[in-house]
């Protein structure tokens, strides 16, 4: 299967640029035209690396690499001006390139990021697990019993594992901010507790949930 990549960018002309020549280069492109919509496709797809704008950043008053950073891993390469260089590699970011990046310079960097994930995934594989790890080798025995609800809610409390996260986070996350009542949430909640390990997924009453390892799915 090919390595997926997300591209989060809002000029139609760039991206297709980028996505064409990754896509020569092997690789999935994903598509995300704002950074509210890169979010989601994050939850949808769980990409193995992210290209991201840098004039895009600013999502909920936050700034996207550190969002991206805490819901979930995967190298980030960010594409701005020359003045945010060393801001943008503090807050979490891999990679910087110049607006408007070399393609050739682009795959380049995506093909060593991808090698130096694989090879983190390796050593953690062998040496036991690491803090967090890839979405995917948490889920991937339960894919198939999972609706998209249900996987987007397993992947936000996975990937803040033992984090108190509020009802209202939840939704949003889960909703992108639509109208959608507590007694959802609860349902789709009892829902995904039927298909993990027992006692998993805690919740704390008039608060909201959080997720604490304790065996597999699947199992």
């Amino acid at each position: 299967m090919p390595k997926r990549i997300l591209i989060i960018e809002s000029d139609d002309a760039l991206a297709s640029t980028e996505a064409q020549a990754l896509e020569g280069a092997g690789y999935a492109v994903i598509r995300g035209i704002n950074a509210y919509d890169g979010i989601k496709k994050i939850y949808d797809f769980c990409p193995d690396l992210i290209v991201v704008d840098r004039d895009l950043s600013m999502i909920e008053r936050g700034d996207t690499c550190i969002r991206i950073r805490q819901i979930f891993y995967a190298p980030i390469i960010v594409v701005g001006g020359q003045k945010y260089i060393a801001e943008t590699l503090e807050l979490g970011a891999d990679a910087y390139m110049e607006r408007p990046p070399s393609i050739v310079e682009l795959v380049a960097r995506v093909n060593s990021l991808i090698r130096r994930d694989q090879n983190n995934q390796r050593y953690k594989d062998n040496n036991g697990p690491g803090n967090g790890g890839h979405l995917v080798s948490k889920l991937e025995n339960g894919l198939s019993k999972l609706t998209r609800i249900e996987f987007r809610l397993a992947s936000c409390l996975v990937l803040n594992k033992g984090k108190l996260l509020s009802y209202s986070q939840l939704i949003n996350e889960i909703w992108g901010g639509k109208r959608i009542g507590r007694d959802t949430l609860h349902f789709h909640v009892r829902r995904l507790r039927t298909k993990l390990a027992a006692g998993d997924i805690f919740g704390v009453r008039g608060c909201g949930y959080y997720y604490q390892e304790s065996t597999s799915f699947g199992q």
